[in-house]
Formats: C-alpha cells, structure tokens, sequence
C-alpha cells in the first residue's frame, strides 16, 4: 500500500471502522502522514487543533485493525492509554496536594504507560498472521517468498 492509498483508506474508506485488519504499510504511512499533518498544523492554531483532533480517530482504529492483523485483539491499545492518563490525573493531584510520594507514584505510572505504548509501536513492526485469522481476510497477497497488499 502506498502512501496515498493508506491515507485514502484510513480517512475516506474506514474512518470509523474498526473491522479487519491493516497492514504494516497502511499503519506506518497514515502515522507518518498525522504527524506530519499535525506538525504543519501547529502553525494555524485553531485549524491545527480542528486537524489534530479529526485524526484522532483514525489513528486509533487504523491501530486496532493492526492489532487485528497481529492477531491480537485491539483492547491491548487501553493499558498503555490507561497508564499515562491516570497517570496525568495522579500528577495533578500531587502538585494539588503537594505530596513527593504521589508525585513519584505519578511519574512511575507515566513511565509504564509510556513504556507501553514504545513496545507496541515495536510490536506494530512484525509481520502480521498469514491468510485468514479470527479477524477476517489478511490484507496480504502471499506470491511464492514476497507478499503484497491488497488494494
């Protein structure tokens, strides 16, 4: 899949969808393209926070349908999420109080999430499962030692 195509796709064709699967050109390209978009974007500041926030949702369902490829169900993306925003409440609640002992509970917290969120991206780098998994159809085209995409 090719740049054009994986943004046309993640945007025009499965803005919303989170059924099947999205192949390590799909996901990469449409990440490369939001953060390129959001790092233009951030030059007009009410157009940049209208843009940031329409790629929100793509970006995580292109993620859940790469989970899907990996064969892996997309609630995996909730822990990582989970620890850095509870992890931002906790931070808030500790300057309130002004407490050392949150404060670290905090950063610990941001550091797992964070964490988290770096092994999957690496995770995101396999291959996915080969022909059909409990996901649906790969979106893979498996010709003698190379595989493609499917349009």
């Amino acid at each position: 899949m090719t740049f054009v195509e994986s943004i046309k796709t993640c945007i025009l064709q499965k803005y919303i969808s989170v059924q099947g699967r999205a192949s390590r050109s799909e996901y990469w390209w449409f990440i490369l393209f939001s953060y390129i978009a959001n790092f233009i974007a951030n030059f007009i500041p009410l157009i940049g926070i209208l843009i940031a926030l329409a790629l929100v949702i793509p970006s995580i369902t292109v993620a859940v349908r790469r989970c899907h490829d990996l064969n892996r169900t997309g609630w995996l993306l909730l822990a990582p999420a989970l620890m850095i925003i509870l992890g931002g409440i906790v931070l808030a609640l500790a300057f309130s109080v002004q407490s050392e002992i949150i404060m670290y509970l905090a950063v610990f917290m941001l550091v797992i999430g964070c964490i988290g969120g770096i092994a999957l991206s690496i995770y995101f780098i396999f291959p996915g499962t080969q022909g059909p998994n409990k996901y649906g159809e790969g979106p893979y085209v498996f010709t003698e030692n190379k595989a493609t995409t499917q349009a």
